[in-house]
């Protein structure tokens, strides 16, 4: 193991500590329940529904690649869908990697699937901006929102629906933007810049997955007996999603906790009450996803090293 490798673990190690830390702190010592055997099995189902987004994930890339003519095994799909969230998790801005590192984890079974794995992660950032767009206008003309924050809600709201629907169209015409580049790059690079439309199944797995996203933290604030609507609980979470993938940090540590912190002050939650929550949420979103990603990334890397290790022998 290297000496950056173990840098990076026991930074790692740190930061999780003080998350477990300061949630301890904020349970026990600010006088905040603790959530009773109800509040524990909402907390089950939200890692069970965490598990199922990142299967649904898999399925997604699984799907884009067939439309490019290849097949690729179930589990295969999975395993990049871990390693390529993984991956998002530990750098700062890390969906701009994730399509490499997924294509990397199924280099030997299927080549040629960059283009695929970045229609996904384009198509992503789509659902999440229409989604929260959507939402948001939504609760900002039927629902009870502060008058102050009505306009700015709504401009906000078409917004993400102009640049989400935008991003949609641009996904099915990577060929289009592949054919303007220098000729050089665009034999390197042919495989990523291919014209496939999104069908019903590409945005049924899509709406699915990004659902499942949202009802974790509907599971988690139902946990500690904060009760907010379908809707608002959907703006929460695409909010603190959108503010995290701003350049930043890793996973947007920090930026999706004030985000969703904010939020959910928003629609009314107190900010002292709302902290436990986020980092229960956090914890089952972001380190669970991130531990199952560096769990399948280390064994495919030994996999292809011994591979190498056989080809070379």
């Amino acid at each position: 193991m290297s000496r950056r490798t173990l840098l990076f673990l026991m930074v790692g190690v740190a930061v999780f500590g003080g998350y477990t830390a300061v949630l301890v702190w904020i349970l026990t010592g600010r006088g905040l329940s603790l959530p009773g055997p109800v509040g524990v099995s909402l907390l089950g189902c939200a890692v069970a529904v965490q598990a199922s987004a990142a299967v649904l994930y898999g399925r997604q890339f699984r799907h884009a690649v067939s439309q490019t003519g290849r097949d690729l095994r179930g589990r295969a799909a999975i395993r990049a869908a871990l390693i390529g969230s993984g991956v998002a998790r530990l750098l700062p801005a890390g969906g701009a990697v994730t399509p490499v590192a997924m294509s990397w984890a199924v280099r030997s079974e299927v080549r040629g699937t960059a283009g695929a794995a970045v229609r996904v992660t384009t198509l992503n950032y789509a659902g999440l901006l229409i989604g929260t767009g959507g939402v948001l206008l939504w609760i900002a003309l039927r629902e009870r929102f502060p008058l102050a924050a009505k306009a700015p809600a709504t401009v906000l709201g078409i917004v993400g629906l102009v640049v989400g629907g935008a991003l949609i169209i641009g996904s099915t015409r990577l060929g289009a933007l592949g054919r303007r580049l220098p000729e050089r790059i665009r034999r390197r690079m042919e495989s990523v810049f291919e014209d496939h439309a999104v069908d019903r199944r590409a945005l049924l797995l899509l709406s699915s997955r990004i659902v499942c996203e949202a009802a974790v933290l509907g599971f988690v604030v139902f946990a500690f007996g904060i009760r907010i609507t379908p809707a608002q609980v959907f703006v929460v979470f695409g909010i603190s999603q959108l503010v995290g993938g701003l350049p930043g940090t890793p996973g947007g540590i920090g930026l999706i906790e004030a985000g969703m912190v904010g939020a959910l002050v928003l629609v009314g939650v107190p900010a002292e009450i709302s902290l436990a929550p986020t980092l229960v949420f956090r914890v089952i979103s972001y380190w669970l996803p991130l531990a199952a990603g560096l769990v399948a990334g280390g064994v495919q890397f030994l996999k292809a090293r011994d591979v190498g290790t056989l080809e070379n022998g």
